[in-house]
């Protein structure tokens, strides 16, 4: 029936509120008329305090009771309005009974039960003020009433059909009265009602908005017709490092100059500047934002504003890179399956022959001689491109345990002869304790050191450089791992290729294959491992291989 306790405390106190003022405003303009001349019957001054006076202590003790929590509302509404039609009934009764100017006074009680109780309330206060105006028709059809009514000249009625009609029209328009603001209020509440309900919804629907606005991984940037920012969610702020509140206010193309809005079409992309200078790549899109114009207008300045969506795509595109790279080596794979015997064996047989051919005319210096050496050290390294071409195109499988590292580097550096002349030189070190233990595949991770050694070896010649190798263990990201740097004294690489020196068929030698590097890579990234690349130009290099090591117990 109420919307709530409190909404109908309140609406009770309006009622003794109003009580007050429309009482005391009523009496107040008849006397006043009443002093100027006005034919206006009125009871003795005392008796208008009197009534005052009880009206205000009623209401004022009304309202303090009405504080009380444990307080019937219901009941207590009940008897406030009854109160008043009482009130009503006083004031029509002593200022000319069906004569006075007061009766349609009656009526507020109705109204304020029909808009309080609704209608209920508004029924029960017609079914009292029309009782108690029968009651002042009957006193006055039977002579009951002040005395000073009759000293001033005023005549009841005796008209039995005459009280009759005059109650017959109070009483229906009382009733029609409290139907009507009972419908009214009824249907005001259910207004209200469904208006807090539309609210609730609204608000509901907004925060919902709001949330998927900020939390939605799309940045999303809305612009007015002249550029201007107005609204910039949080995944924007990640993608460009801008907070929202340092952009509101600021146009769209000085602060990215990079992103073109002049024509609709498919999403593009474009180097984008963060706010710490770095560059990423970004793919965009706009399209116009369709909010509410002035119809009558043809064309609104609201039709130009935009939504921009932004995506940082750089580890798409270097994961679509990968898959591409991917792709070419499987294909490569699949050829490298049906020639490699058809290169393997011929070039075994002219080697083993070159190499005959070179012990036959040894100690003799003859051209032969020479063209056996020749054709003995170029298949010789041919056969070597031909094992690196397949060991990347199909790698081994791994067999992963713990074993020595020194001893294992110690080892490879004794089956290559330029490796063990170059430590025999001094130009290579090993800085590695005894008793460090590495996790893996023992012949892979060897092959890494190989070609690391290799390159650092060719690539500091010229300077007769020092080649070191280092290794330790050491945490990163709450996890153990071993950190294996082989250091170099060259020439260092130049900052824009370090990213493509691990691409297969890459390399800055003359006689390089480009598949050294591209194979420490794979090997690294099948023992979950990662490649770090510090160099300068003219300040050596520093390759370090970063692999995982699991618990001893595992």
């Amino acid at each position: 029936m109420y919307s709530n306790n409190d909404q109908l405390r309140h609406h009770i106190l309006w009622l003794l509120l109003i009580r007050i003022i429309f009482f005391t405003l009523l009496i107040g303009i008849t006397v006043v008329l009443g002093s100027l001349g006005t034919q206006v019957i009125l009871p003795s001054d005392t008796l208008i305090l009197a009534f005052l006076a009880i009206l205000f202590i009623f209401s004022i003790g009304s309202s303090a009771i009405l504080q009380k929590q444990e307080l019937n509302l219901r009941r207590f509404g009940f008897i406030q309005l009854l109160g008043d039609a009482i009130f009503a009934a006083l004031l029509v009764y002593g200022t000319g009974c069906s004569q006075s100017i007061f009766t349609p006074v009656f009526i507020l009680p109705v109204i304020a039960g029909g808009l309080i109780m609704y209608r209920k309330g508004g029924l029960m206060s017609a079914a009292a003020a029309t009782l108690l105006y029968g009651t002042i028709l009957f006193l006055e059809y039977r002579g009951i009433v002040p005395g000073y009514m009759t000293a001033a000249g005023w005549v009841p009625i005796h008209s039995v059909l005459k009280v009759t009609n005059l109650f017959a029209i109070y009483g229906i328009t009382f009733f029609i009265t409290a139907l009507l603001s009972g419908s009214l209020a009824a249907r005001l509440q259910s207004t209200e009602e469904a208006l807090s309900k539309t609210s609730v919804e609204f608000d509901r629907l907004s925060v919902l908005y709001k949330q998927i606005f900020d939390d939605i991984a799309t940045g999303i940037i809305t612009v007015d017709e002249q550029g201007g920012i107005t609204s910039y969610n949080a995944a924007a702020g990640r993608i460009t490092g801008y907070l929202p509140e340092e952009t509101a206010g600021r146009f769209i193309a000085t602060l990215f100059p990079g992103l073109k809005l002049e024509e609709n079409g498919a999403r593009r992309v474009v180097d984008l500047q963060k706010k710490d200078g770095t560059m990423i790549r970004a793919g965009y899109s706009f399209s116009p934002l369709n909010l509410p114009s002035d119809p009558a207008s043809a064309k609104s300045a609201l039709d130009s504003c935009k939504v921009i969506t932004l995506q940082d795509i750089s580890a798409v595109e270097k994961m679509e890179k990968r898959v591409r790279e991917a792709e070419k080596m499987a294909a490569i794979g699949e050829l490298s399956a049906s020639i490699a015997h058809d290169f393997r064996n011929p070039l075994a047989a002219i080697s083993g022959s070159a190499q005959l051919l070179v012990m036959e005319n040894e100690g003799k210096e003859d051209t032969n001689r020479s063209l056996s050496e020749i054709i003995f050290r170029e298949s010789k390294r041919m056969a070597k491109t031909i094992t690196e071409f397949l060991q990347f195109a199909r790698p081994a499988p791994m067999y992963s345990e713990w074993f020595a590292l020194k001893r294992s580097i110690d080892e490879a550096i004794s089956a290559a002869q330029n490796m063990k002349e170059a430590q025999e030189r001094g130009r290579l070190k090993v800085e590695i304790a005894e008793n460090l233990d590495a996790f893996g595949d023992r012949q892979q991770l060897q092959t890494i050191l190989m070609h690391l050694i290799e390159n650092g070896l060719i690539f500091s010649k010229e300077d007769n450089s020092v080649v070191t190798v280092r290794a330790h263990e050491q945490e990163k990201n709450g996890n153990n791992v071993l950190s294996l740097e082989v250091i170099d004294q060259g020439h260092g690489i130049e900052p824009e290729i370090i990213d493509t020196i691990f691409e297969p068929f890459y390399s800055t030698r003359e006689n390089g294959t480009g598949l050294g590097l591209a194979i420490v890579r794979q090997i690294v990234e099948m023992h979950s491992g990662s490649v770090e690349v510090e160099s300068a130009p003219a300040k050596g290099c520093t390759m370090r291989i970063v692999l995982p090591l699991p618990s001893y117990e595992a």
